[in-house]
């Protein structure tokens, strides 16, 4: 019975034929890095998603996962060749874009590539994973595709082209370690699933190299460690702005509260009620409650909007003209 996957010297030949710089795939990807920029700045999910379906950049870091695994230098060469070109052009292609785009303000699908994790770690681990998987399937598999969604490969290089295009370093930097994050782990997973293989497959007889390992090691600890403290600045800002609305929710009980905001820069709370009025003291108390929320640095600014049924006329434009000052 044939086999369902290839063996090693199998998968090594099908990415090497992979590998090669033509046209086509140059003009394949200027399209798909064309259509991603504009899903960025749109903020359109679905558009993104659809070029990615479309970019051939996975196989070259797959590649060049094999190539570190059976210390294959001439194809370890050819794989960086063609990530470095693809680079250039999905870069330039998108800065292009951004450049002559009359949207100029970030979407939200364009802010998100520019504060990377520990959980897109993860992904691009789990990712690397699967996609080696789906190489060696024989056969047409939807996996590869589905990895390059996964840990979306296209965005963050789109992002670096907007960020060029605005002259914004903050969102080229986050954007470039973002793209970082996904190859390095996409292309060790790769590396860790071709010395699995190798403790059962002979068709390639290789010696492992030390060197390698280590550098590898050293690699993948040196771009975790920025993003496990970027992890721990988003969930502790998500732990706050839950705080701030439990403390709204459960301290405003008797009352409308038509808005509320949060000054990061003065750290003021404003709470803008309508109905129940709260004297000095209930004040004091709303306050001092600040602490049970671990809000304690936070000030509170109370605007109460009275019971607009009970002013005059006269009454409700000193209101308003208030509200307007």
């Amino acid at each position: 019975m044939e086999a369902s996957v290839y063996d090693l010297q199998e998968t090594r030949n099908k990415i090497d034929r992979e590998l090669t710089i033509r046209s086509s795939n140059a003009v394949i990807l200027m399209c798909a890095i064309f259509i991603a920029s504009i899903g960025l700045n749109l903020n359109s999910t679905a558009v993104i998603i659809g070029a990615m379906l479309v970019s051939p950049l996975m196989n070259s870091i797959l590649g060049l996962g094999i190539a570190l695994g059976i210390s294959d230098i001439p194809l370890f060469k050819k794989a960086l060749r063609l990530l470095l070109v693809q680079l250039t052009i999905s870069i330039v292609t998108s800065t292009v874009y951004f450049y002559f785009s009359p949207l100029t303000a970030a979407s939200d699908e364009l802010i998100a590539r520019t504060f990377p994790t520990i959980w897109d770690v993860l992904i691009a681990f789990a990712g690397g994973v699967a996609g080696w998987i789906g190489l060696r399937k024989k056969g047409a598999n939807n996996i590869v595709p589905g990895v390059a969604i996964a840990t979306a490969l296209m965005p963050p290089v789109c992002t670096v082209g907007y960020a060029i295009a605005n002259q914004n370093m903050t969102y080229a930097l986050g954007a470039s370690y973002l793209f970082l994050i996904n190859c390095s782990f996409i292309l060790i997973a790769t590396f860790l699933g071709v010395k699995w293989l190798l403790r059962t497959d002979q068709s390639l007889r290789i010696q492992s190299s030390k060197r390698i390992n280590r550098s590898l090691i050293a690699l993948a600890c040196l771009i975790s460690i920025p993003s496990v403290y970027t992890a721990y600045l988003l969930s502790q800002d998500s732990l706050f702005e839950t705080n701030l609305d439990r403390y709204v929710e459960e301290t405003f009980q008797e009352t409308f509260v038509v808005q509320h905001s949060y000054d990061e820069k003065r750290q003021q709370l404003t709470v803008t009620t309508l109905g129940k009025r709260y004297d000095a003291r209930e004040r004091e108390l709303l306050e001092q409650s600040l602490d049970d929320y671990d809000l304690s640095h936070v000030k509170l600014t109370l605007i109460q909007i009275p019971d607009l049924n009970q002013l005059d006329p006269d009454q409700l434009e000193k209101l308003f003209n208030e509200r307007m000052q």
